[in-house]
């Protein structure tokens, strides 16, 4: 077993990150690309290990990898070559053992490599959406390769998340069989709080995540604020593994102008709200997109150590 599965086990609350967006934003970065937050592992990768730094200087536990819009296939086709693509993605790894090593917290700090789904290298907001019309074999090959750079440059664990469709969850679930080693997370976006995006039950997914060893817990992210709490109750009934949730501050995502609007309340989801998650077996929490920082500041300060 892990080390970081044993430790996870001992814990009352894992706190994960927030947007890599806002923190590249913040720093001057305009993110409107194909490979959005991925650009900056071309451009500017010094600032993808400083949002790192600041989510652990700010509590969390576990920081994302910047690879979730990186992906071989759009790397390659933007005209970099096999050998370019795979740097990149091993340095998403890199930037991050950087920042957990120059960090000033010292809480537990562990390392997720994200896998993202095939609807973020579309960049046309098909992540919330699913229903992709290509094959399982298609999206093997799509997924294989950046697992295995991840894996190869040692992650402690993957986040296997912002998954819309069940046929690529099946497809992930059997590629992370070939590394038993490597634990992971896998979260949902959400058509309601009773189905992922592309229509299946949400407790459905839930069925083959708990019969899945290597999955230490699952649940949503980047949905509403509002869906967390009745999503949660959707899964809670059945729910033998602890459940996940870090939700994007409530604002509406605009695909085209690559945009995001009407922001919510976030200090009240992140205090307030967050407690109610926990109670109902929410004990992985986080932000995404449209979240910093600060709101994981606020997550520590709601669930001290």
């Amino acid at each position: 077993m892990s080390m970081f599965s044993e430790w996870s086990k001992r814990q009352k609350v894992i706190l994960i990150d927030g947007s890599m967006a806002v923190g590249l934003e913040e720093q001057g970065l305009d993110l409107n690309h194909r490979l959005w937050t991925a650009k900056a592992i071309v451009e500017a990768p010094h600032k993808i290990q400083a949002v790192h730094e600041a989510y652990f200087n700010a509590g969390a536990n576990i920081t994302i990898t910047a690879s979730y819009q990186a992906s071989m296939i759009g790397f390659l086709e933007l005209g970099y070559s096999e050998a370019e693509s795979v740097h990149f993605l091993e340095n998403t790894v890199a930037l991050a053992q950087a920042a957990r090593e120059s960090s000033e917290s010292n809480q537990e700090k562990w390392i997720a490599g994200s896998i993202g789904p095939y609807g973020a290298y579309l960049a046309d907001g098909s992540e919330y959406r699913g229903n992709y019309n290509v094959s399982r074999n298609f999206l093997k090959e799509f997924h294989e390769e950046r697992l295995q750079v991840l894996v190869k440059a040692q992650v402690d664990l993957l986040a296997i998340e912002t998954i819309p469709d069940k046929t690529e969850l099946l497809v992930l679930l059997e590629l992370i069989k070939d590394f038993p080693e490597v634990p992971a997370w896998v979260s949902f976006t959400l058509k309601d709080e009773k189905h992922i995006s592309d229509g299946t039950s949400l407790v459905e997914m839930q069925g083959l995540l708990e019969q899945q060893p290597q999955v230490l817990a699952y649940g949503i992210n980047c949905v509403a604020p509002n869906l967390v709490e009745p999503a949660l109750l959707t899964l809670k009934k059945q729910a033998k593994k602890p459940l996940v949730a870090y939700p994007n501050s409530g604002a509406i995502y605009n695909p085209v102008s690559k945009v995001w609007t009407e922001t919510t309340h976030v200090h009240d989801v992140f205090t307030n709200q967050a407690k109610n998650w926990y109670a109902h077996g929410c004990t992985w929490i986080g932000g995404c997109c449209c979240t910093s920082s600060t709101e994981i500041d606020l997550l520590r300060e709601t669930f001290p150590e």
